[in-house]
């Protein structure tokens, strides 16, 4: 009689010697071949099965020909877009506000324009003679007119004389030191208006026999134009007692 809280069929010594039949070869190795294929899907969805560095604009500026090209790119579109916008006479405009309300007096109104493809920061200054009112921006960005007030000494008859000093690249990526600078004497009878411009390798600037640059300046003449490694400034001032001056900083 069947027991009836049994369950499940009975392995009988036929079963249990056909479970135990070997896997043959030809079964292993499809046994195989499904599981290097699951992996080999698996790896695919998650992008193992992509091979090389990703081509991106990080990776191609990284590459010092490209990125110098695209500077000089960036140079080239700054100086078609020099006069655009209004971005000058805004600049013009709003230093001339900052010399009315500061007052009468020997006066130096200067606006300087970023056509170097690359941001300008600011190092260093000098004063011979007066000293920076509207103070120097620190960026100018490529594209930019920056524009900054030099006045003479406090109640004392002197005239305004000073250099300010950005670095930004040459043409060839390498940092660079561009120095600008203007001397607007007070005695307008013996002495004229002058501008200036240098550019060097960066530091230059930091061991410069600054009485020695200053004499140079003194006899630049109103125009001026400076060139170094595939850098241009070319600076120009005007003949007043509170001039406005202007400069321009490119790639060639």
């Amino acid at each position: 009689m069947a027991e009836e809280n049994v369950f499940g069929k009975p392995v009988t010594e036929a079963d249990s010697t056909a479970s135990e039949k070997p896997i043959t070869e030809s079964e292993e190795d499809n046994v195989l071949d499904e599981a290097a294929l699951e992996l080999t899907l698996s790896e695919a969805r998650s992008g193992s099965n992509l091979f090389g560095a990703v081509i991106d604009q990080a990776f191609v500026m990284g590459i010092p020909e490209y990125a110098n090209r695209a500077r000089l790119d960036r140079s080239v579109v700054a100086m078609q877009w020099k006069d655009r916008g209004g971005n000058y006479t805004a600049a013009v405009d709003y230093v001339r506000e900052v010399k009315r309300r500061w007052g009468n007096g020997v006066s130096t109104l200067c606006v300087l324009y970023n056509g170097t493809g690359e941001r300008l920061t600011y190092h260093t200054d000098n004063d011979w003679w007066g000293n920076i009112y509207l103070p120097y921006p620190h960026i100018i960005e490529n594209g930019q007119w920056a524009c900054f007030f030099h006045v003479k000494r406090t109640a004392v008859a002197s005239g305004s004389m000073g250099a300010v000093v950005y670095r930004g690249k040459n043409k060839e990526g390498e940092d660079t030191d561009w120095l600008v600078a203007w001397d607007n004497p007070w005695n307008t009878l013996s002495f004229t208006n002058q501008a200036y411009a240098e550019i060097n390798r960066a530091g230059h600037y930091d061991r410069i026999d600054w009485e020695a640059l200053g004499r140079t300046i003194s006899s630049a003449g109103r125009q001026h134009r400076a060139a170094w490694r595939g850098c241009v400034a070319q600076v120009q001032t005007e003949k007043d007692t509170s001039p406005l001056w202007e400069g321009v900083l490119s790639l060639e």
